[in-house]
């Protein structure tokens, strides 16, 4: 009896440690800038750019979504500049930064690596799977 209630017991508390995934609310009126080490836009490698997210403001009615202007940092040439409207912006307490449709669809990671301490970055307009 001792030994099923305790597997009961380990089994449930399993479950609810992966159950729990981390969420987070949208970030509004933010202007947040990175430089970005590696970087894929829609299947296309760059080094060495610098991102910019602008999330629009709450009560903003006419714009909405979030900016994403992409530049290289050596020539400061614009490389991508796009506003996915109806996105907003997540921050997650470990680093990472997403743009997206709430958690359907994400258009943009962003990610610090642990290893070498450089942000890497993904878009794909169409979304990311």
């Amino acid at each position: 009896m001792k030994r099923s209630v305790l597997f009961f017991a380990l089994m449930f508390s399993t479950i609810m440690s992966f159950a729990q995934a981390e969420s987070a609310e949208p970030t509004f009126g933010v202007t947040l800038e990175r430089e970005v080490a590696f970087a894929i836009i829609e299947k296309e490698h760059y080094f060495d750019v610098v991102v910019e997210l602008k999330a629009a403001e709450f009560a903003d009615m006419f714009v909405q979504g979030v900016k994403v202007t992409i530049k290289d940092v050596k020539t400061g040439k614009k490389i991508y500049k796009k506003r996915f409207s109806k996105s907003y912006l997540y921050a997650f307490s470990e680093g990472t930064i997403q743009v997206g449709k709430g958690n359907a669809l994400i258009q943009l990671v962003l990610s610090k690596s642990t290893e070498s301490g450089e942000w890497h970055m993904q878009i794909k307009e169409k979304g990311i799977y």
